[in-house]
């Protein structure tokens, strides 16, 4: 140790000789301003900006700063290469700077400065008198003040940089090898007698010079030497992760993009072995807007093969909440702007910090072309440590792509916790290598580099360390600095070859950590579900219009209603992981899709129903009836006023069938009466097929289903049992739910009132109101006429704190397994705790519904905009809110309002998802305007079991893409009738693209569906 403690000590004073001061600061003006004035402020004389000296007092949360001036060299300076160091507060906090800074020297885009890039390059030969303008915008996000700002001019010696590489380099693989390693020893001797040649006495340059000279050759001999034994390779591609949002605004990612790009090419630059990685569309989009000069820089840069574009995403979403024609789009929409802007296919899901990954993605990936899928997230599970990390995946409907975990950590990591944004040392090549469990299948692994979130990406020093790996040091992983794509081929040529050797992960990829993500923030759950469910509706709608009545699609309308949707499918935005400002940006986004939508879909329906009827729309692809809502009375003595638990009123009517995808008049259409008989007190509520219990404390002592005579509840248990949980989990506030929240329960069970608020004969209802500290919770019970489900309306006003709640229902059922929705299917989950594997999965994800049961009786519960729920046997709770302190101090904080219902059925999967899409798509009642009679439908789905997803226009001309799959998991052949007027059918991928035409026979189309499959038609007129 004594040996390495010398030379890291000479090393670093070696290092003093890299960046000598030049005795500069450059007068600087400071002045604050806004994003929307950067125009402005490039062009200002600086009048009236500020004097900044180190007194200085600046930055705020979500600031946003300019600082310009003159930098004049000194003679000094005279033939050498100078650079300017931004001296500030810097903070840096989970990987990125505060502040962060983009530097215009004589107006053209330098680099982005932070903490990790602080020197940026003025000149490589200077000359004395020689001037620059320097421009700089800094942000800052923490909520702590910067006390000075300066640019201080160094000058750059690029031969002790290089020396110092060639040896500190080595010393870290060294430090790292065993104490009997001869490596270790034979490396510290070469080192040692390297630095023993460098003359740091001052006085003489061209001493100095020389003895640089002779160390560099003295030190080549470690590269020279053969390493004693066969060495993995690691290819390393450098990246930045940068977060669309999370404890900062979309805004403020937008001048983060801008930075960390800068940088990235300013390295460029001067690295021309420098290979990067980036996969975003939407920020590669905001940058085209905000700062065409980079952009069109970084599009020369994928064209020389330097910058690499790959990532198959509009963003990196969440895969849990979103629904499945969502995760379609942001595929679609993230290959075609990559193939539309760089000419680039990308072929590979990159989704290294998502919190879970859908078992429904395989055949996503499949139907779209896309091989690969990659994170490291899996690392962080709390309990069990996946046992593989190149693998194959398989999804629901058996689709299997390739699987790569990256293993990236630091050599001495205790830990199975990896990374993708490492600070590039020898340490983290050999962790890599040490941390791989396949050693004996694959010697070749991958990893990406560099600063995320702000901290600007792969620095210099990394650079140069990889210069050194690539050049071959004794004991440490070869490196080849290469871009990501190439590698994955490789690998999949190997796979593809040997398949048998490399193991099969079957499902889902459940991510043992961050469980909380699928409740916090329930206002943005909602307003997602809600989203997507109105552009199903209007596309629909649009479509409807454009094949029968020659309207034009509105394609560039709903393009931007789609990209709202799915920017707040953000893995850090969608979870409800972020700051207060995100959900303030978010809620003026919905609040914006949703005035659009509404607006949209109003002029759409006027075109498809005579002027001042009301017209009933069916979106789902089979015939159905039901109740329709209307906030205005009918007119129809049939109908029934409906009491809603925020205390507004809705009117509901009784349909018969209408035709699937179809719009009709509601005068002609006629009212159903519902037959059998309504009963209900402040106790029971029942109708000839379910009778309704309550208890005193208004929970549900009773469900008996009068068809088979059977209780579901659990003898001496009450269901919709509201229990709140304490919620304090110890790392992560919003993203966490421990297993430990059950420490602490507490009943709400005080009562205030109970009410009957609806008699029939469309359904009867009973109002429960309920206190519990500072909240108040409110719930309609109801149970229409005929039907064998109860639903559940609540309106919540919630004012505590790390307050977990959940509705509870002990079901009398003997299953050890719960089935719950994912998009384009569903899974099986473990509902005992027989492994760590089904111990760790004490809150999982789902989409509309979960079902329990035998095989010829089951409960579903149903619901309209949550995700999380947990299973003890038959004991089955949903999550229905959270109200964690950080990042944001009051989220989940007021009214909340949702559904949920429970069902009793015969076993029947059909039955289940049929109806949780008429709980969550229900009849729509719209106004006619100048549309004549309804056109007729435009297809309808004959065969049980296959349900329409989209119906939209093609990406490419005027032809109609219908989208459907099999939802119970059989295998199907199905009939589709379509319109008179479709002449022509093909089926194509998710991308729709590689068209097969089918044949169209007397009106229909006749289709193969495997379990789960998912079928895209173009359908041509």
């Amino acid at each position: 140790m004594k040996a390495i403690r010398k030379l890291d000590n000479l090393l670093a004073r070696l290092a003093e000789h890299i960046f000598l001061p030049l005795g500069v600061e450059v007068p600087l003006a400071f002045a604050p301003a806004s994003a929307a004035d950067r125009a402005a402020m490039i062009a200002s004389d600086r009048k009236g900006w500020v004097a900044v000296d180190r007194n200085l007092v600046w930055g705020e949360p979500d600031g946003y700063y300019w600082f310009g001036g003159t930098a004049v060299l000194p003679a000094a300076a005279e033939g050498r290469r100078v650079v300017c160091r931004v001296e500030a507060a810097f903070g840096n906090v989970m990987g990125r700077s505060d502040p962060q800074c983009l530097v215009r020297v004589d107006g053209r885009i330098r680099q982005g400065v932070d903490g990790n890039h602080r020197e940026f390059l003025l000149t490589e030969n200077g000359h004395a008198g020689e001037q620059f303008e320097i421009l700089i915008e800094a942000g800052t996000i923490e909520d702590r003040r910067q006390l000075g700002f300066a640019c201080v001019l160094f000058a750059h010696d690029l031969v002790v940089e290089d020396l110092y590489y060639d040896l500190r380099v080595p010393l870290d693989v060294a430090r790292l090898l065993a104490e009997d390693d001869p490596r270790r020893h034979f490396i510290l001797n070469a080192i040692d007698a390297a630095i023993d040649m460098v003359d740091l006495r001052p006085g003489s340059p061209g001493r100095f010079a020389a003895s640089l000279a002779a160390a560099k050759a003295a030190a080549a001999q470690i590269y020279a030497a053969g390493d004693f034994e066969v060495k993995p390779t690691v290819v390393a591609t450098g990246h930045t992760h940068i977060d669309v949002a999370w404890l900062w605004r979309v805004r403020e990612t937008r001048q983060k993009m801008a930075r960390s790009m800068a940088t990235a090419l300013a390295l460029m630059e001067e690295f021309d072995d420098y290979r990067f990685m980036y996969n975003q569309c939407v920020l590669l989009d905001y940058l085209h807007q905000d700062y065409p000069e980079l952009f069109d820089r970084i599009d020369g840069e994928v064209r020389s093969g330097r910058f690499e574009i790959e990532g198959a995403l509009w963003l990196e979403p969440d895969v849990n909440i979103a629904g499945g024609e969502a995760l379609v789009r942001q595929i679609l929409h993230g290959i075609r702007y990559h193939e539309q802007t760089f000419g680039v296919r990308p072929r590979i899901i990159w989704l290294p910090d998502t919190f879970g990954y859908s078992a429904s993605l395989p055949q996503l990936m499949a139907k779209s072309g896309l091989d690969t899928f990659v994170t490291h997230k899996l690392s962080w599970n709390d309990t069990n440590r996946m046992p593989d990390e190149t693998l194959f995946w398989q999804g629901i409907d058996g689709s299997t792509v390739t699987a790569y975990f990256l293993t990236t950590q630091p050599y001495d990591s205790k830990s199975i916790g990896t990374t993708y944004c490492p600070n590039l040392k020898p340490t983290h090549v050999m962790g890599t290598w040490r941390r791989h469990g396949q050693q004996d299948l694959s010697k070749e692994l991958f990893l990406v580099y560099g600063h995320g979130d702000g901290g600007g990406g792969p620095t210099r020093e990394m650079l140069h360390n990889i210069r050194r790996m690539e050049r071959g040091i004794p004991g440490c992983p070869k490196v080849v600095h290469a871009p990501m794509r190439p590698f994955f081929e490789r690998l999949l040529a190997r796979m593809k070859a040997e398949p048998e050797r490399y193991p099969i992960w079957v499902g889902e990829l459940y991510a043992e950590f961050h469980r909380g993500t699928l409740t916090s923030v329930a206002k943005n759950k909602r307003n997602n579900r809600l989203a997507e469910t109105a552009l199903r509706e209007i596309e629909t709608l649009a479509v409807i219009a454009a094949h029968n009545r020659g309207e034009a699609y509105p394609a560039e309308e709903l393009r931007a209603l789609w990209d709202i949707v799915l920017l707040n499918q953000f893995h850090d935005i969608l979870p409800g992981s972020s700051i207060g400002a995100v959900y303030d940006d978010s809620d003026a986004g919905y609040a914006e899709f949703f005035a659009r939508a509404n607006a949209l879909s109003a002029r759409i329906a006027a075109r498809l129903a005579p002027a001042g009827s009301k017209a009933l729309f069916n979106v789902a692809g089979r015939p159905r009836g039901g109740l329709v809502v209307s906030r205005e009375p009918f007119g129809r003595p049939q109908e029934q006023k409906l009491v809603l638990a925020d205390g507004g009123e809705v009117y509901g009517l009784l349909v018969p069938a209408v035709p699937a995808l179809a719009v009709v008049d509601l005068a002609g259409h006629g009212v159903h009466v519902p037959a059998g008989v309504l009963s209900v007190s402040k106790q029971h509520i029942e109708n000839d097929l379910l009778s309704i219990r309550f208890d005193e404390a208004g929970r549900i002592a009773s469900i008996r289903d009068r068809k088979t005579g059977r209780e579901v509840l659990k003898p001496g248990r009450v269901g919709n049992r509201l229990q709140a949980f304490r919620d304090m989990p110890a790392q992560f506030d919003a993203w966490d739910i421990d297993s430990d929240f059950e420490d602490q329960v507490f009943e709400i069970d005080g009562l205030v009132g109970a009410e009957v608020v609806e008699h029939g004969p469309l359904r009867a209802a009973v109002r429960f109101e309920w206190r519990y500290e500072s909240s108040r919770i409110v719930q309609v019970v109801s149970l229409p006429a005929g039907a064998r489900q109860v639903e559940i309306d609540c309106f919540i006003d919630w004012h505590e704190h790390n307050t977990l709640v959940k509705a509870a229902f002990p079901l009398d059922l003997n299953t050890a397994a719960v089935d719950a929705e994912i998009q384009f299917g569903h899974v099986r989950r473990a509902s005992h705790r027989n492994t760590s594997w089904d111990r760790a999965r004490f809150e999982c994800s789902m989409q509309r519904w979960i079902d329990i049961g035998e095989p010829d009786f089951g409960v579903a519960l149903l619901n309209d905009c949550k995700y999380g729920y947990d299973a003890k046997g038959t004991d089955i709770r949903l999550t229905l809110l959270r109200s964690p302190t950080y990042p944001w101090p009051e989220a989940d904080q007021g009214e909340h309002r949702f559904r949920y219902a429970v069902m009793v059925h015969d076993g029947d999967k059909l039955a289940v998802h049929e109806a949780a899409e008429d709980f969550n798509l229900p009849l729509r009642l719209v106004e006619g305007g100048e549309g004549g009679e309804p056109p007729p439908p435009l297809l309808s789905v004959e065969t049980p079991g296959i349900v329409v997803e989209a119906v939209k226009q093609a990406e490419e001309g005027g032809a109609v893409i219908v989208r459907l799959w099999e939802v119970t998991g059989a295998r199907r052949t199905a009939r589709i009738a379509v319109d008179a007027a479709i002449r022509a059918a093909e089926l194509v991928d998710l991308l729709e693209q590689n068209g097969r035409p089918l044949p169209l026979e007397g009106g229909a189309l006749t289709l193969a569906f495997a379990p789960f499959e998912i079928v895209t038609l173009i359908l041509r007129g």
